[in-house]
């Protein structure tokens, strides 16, 4: 088997409000098979399991492409899915390492964290990222594809509760 030397570990982070409950934003974010009708990075989402939404040990297939001209595939499980408020993954696949999203009500507000602590399994990506303009380039598509997806589901969270 083989095992690549440790390569450079992305910790992504992205925080936005949301003028809705937790309850309205959990609802969006555990309902996996919808992500790519918001999400224009997700090109392809595979639930293996009879479970339509995230779950504690909800195995999900994605396939996903931000700005740069390729694609990663990568699984995750869920190893931690506090309803409301919680949801911790690992991922497998063109990316290795953890996922965590929470949502904190503050109000009529809700705070949506989600972070990823993960680096590039693709042995080409993986040399690249060493490179701190490689780093910065691909944290920033990263970016770039989180902008988008909170964009459209604030748009989605604000057109339910009309």
């Amino acid at each position: 088997m083989y095992n690549p030397p440790m390569g450079y570990i992305f910790d992504l982070m992205t925080r936005c409000t949301f003028d809705a409950p937790a309850s309205t934003i959990w609802r969006e974010t555990v309902d996996v098979a919808a992500y790519p009708q918001w999400w224009p990075a997700m090109k392809r989402v595979t639930i293996l399991g009879e479970e339509p939404c995230l779950q504690y040990g909800s195995e999900v297939s994605y396939v996903i492409q931000g700005f740069l001209p390729h694609s990663l595939q990568f699984q995750t499980v869920v190893t931690v899915c506090q309803p409301f408020s919680r949801i911790e993954m690992t991922a497998t696949g063109d990316l290795r390492g953890v996922g965590l999203s929470t949502l904190e009500e503050q109000g009529n507000r809700t705070l949506a964290t989600f972070r990823w602590k993960v680096e590039l399994m693709s042995p080409i990506l993986r040399n690249l990222s060493r490179w701190r303009f490689f780093q910065k380039l691909f944290t920033w598509n990263h970016d770039f594809t989180m902008r988008r997806a909170v964009r459209n589901m604030k748009a989605r969270v604000e057109h339910a509760r009309l």
